[in-house]
């Protein structure tokens, strides 16, 4: 085999992985439907047991990403760790009796979970090093699949094994099969051997993917991540993604209290509107390549801002459509910005620092999304479902004004010929 099919063969194992990760991630908010009669969490308690998983992931994922520049050869194992942890924490689930434990074993997800993107990402990001934007979104859309057939995934196993407990064992059983699986296929086809990928188009526009031999130059400075260059599109993902946290957590839950749906049906329905939504990654990931990751960033700020206000005051909650298409919407919205932020961020830092970059996304980029599940169920408990998208619009509109200060910035770097 060529580099080019070992280059498609990994992706490949990749993308089985991203989808993995999604699903022994986003199967949670399914599971939290069934916490709330044998715990009692209320939306408070729910967007807690969230923040506890994603501030240990923020606290480990720079660390990660440090560990993914400096030990290359160990970046796949570093995936596949995590993998396994993930799932062994199912299989903690399936036997947990106390509120106490959950947080625990929300915070081993969290360890788990915190070792997967980093490396991941940088790892695409030289494979197709003139073509990130269409590899992302693919890679996006794959895990996010993942995230959108996870409710009728559980249900489904429902169905067939019964208690919450069993399917609990049976997906974390099920993840460390998976784990064992792709993980075997990587070995031998000698991924794990290939570390240093350049994937670039010559002057035809034909795929030239080379691999070199030589040391790749690491550094433990993390003053790049600090300047106005990547500071403020870290910012601007931070703030985008906590859009999606927030949606994620509380979509079948909103479905079951606001418009009477069967847990079935709730999760019927929340894979329908991710599941849909999420194809628009691959939009973004066209226009990016297309049309520069700064039109996708925009376009995408000014859906989600559309969105954010018609949630706020043109939603009747209890309308299965209306709520439904404007909840769609913001969810598309942001898919269509998603890979262009990732392409963006990749595009200001060499190849040598992606680890660090994307550990710093992971870890700096999400401290919005920290707060804003728990705030969003503390609105909702205190004051109201409405007020609690009022904050979603503000976070869209502060988003929409760093989107244009990025536009104009990229352009500006354009015409100076610092962007190919």
């Amino acid at each position: 085999m060529d580099l080019l099919s070992f280059r498609r063969l990994d992706y490949g194992v990749l993308l089985g992985l991203h989808l993995l990760n999604h699903l022994l991630m986003f199967m949670l908010p399914t599971l939290i439907l069934f916490f709330r009669g044998d715990f009692g969490l209320s939306y408070t308690g729910t967007g807690l047991l969230w923040t506890a998983l994603i501030v240990t992931m923020t606290v480990l994922s720079v660390g990660v990403g440090f560990f993914s520049d400096k030990f290359r050869r160990f970046r796949y194992f570093l995936i596949l760790f995590g993998l396994a942890v993930m799932s062994m924490v199912w299989l903690f689930l399936s036997v947990a009796t106390t509120v106490q434990q959950l947080y625990v074993d929300f915070i081993l997800m969290g360890i788990g979970a915190s070792t997967f993107h980093p490396p991941t990402l940088a790892v695409i990001t030289e494979m197709f090093e003139d073509d990130k934007g269409k590899a992302l979104s693919l890679n996006m859309a794959v895990g996010m699949g993942g995230t959108a057939v996870s409710p009728i995934v559980f249900s489904g196993l429902g169905l067939l094994v019964g208690d919450w407990q069993s399917v609990s064992m049976v997906i974390g059983a099920g993840g460390l099969v998976a784990v064992l699986l792709l993980g075997g296929l990587g070995y031998f086809s000698g991924m794990y051997g290939r570390t240093n990928w350049s994937g670039r188009r010559d002057k035809v526009g034909k795929v030239v993917v080379t691999m070199g031999e030589e040391a790749v130059s690491h550094s433990f400075d993390i003053s790049f991540i600090f300047s106005g260059l990547v500071l403020v599109p870290l910012l601007f993902v931070s703030l985008r993604s906590s859009f999606f946290r927030t949606a994620s957590v509380f979509t079948s839950l909103l479905y079951e209290d606001y418009l009477h749906l069967t847990k079935n049906e709730s999760t019927v329905a929340t894979a329908l509107v991710l599941g849909i939504a999420s194809m628009f990654t691959l939009v973004g990931g066209f226009i990016s390549d297309h049309f520069r990751p700064r039109v996708a960033i925009l376009i995408s700020s000014i859906g989600s801002v559309f969105a954010g206000v018609a949630l706020t005051y043109l939603t009747d909650y209890s309308d299965l459509v209306s709520f439904s298409t404007f909840y769609f919407l913001l969810l598309a919205f942001y898919y269509v910005g998603s890979p262009a932020g990732s392409a963006l961020l990749a595009d200001r830092v060499t190849k040598e620092q992606r680890g660090k970059l994307f550990g710093a996304l992971f870890s700096i980029g999400q401290v919005l999304s920290l707060l804003t599940p728990l705030a969003f169920g503390w609105i909702k408990d205190n004051i109201g479902l409405s007020a609690s998208f009022q904050m979603i619009m503000i976070l869209a509109l502060v988003a929409l004004v760093l989107a244009v200060y990025i536009f104009f910035e990229e352009r500006a770097r354009e015409s100076m010929g610092l962007v190919k």
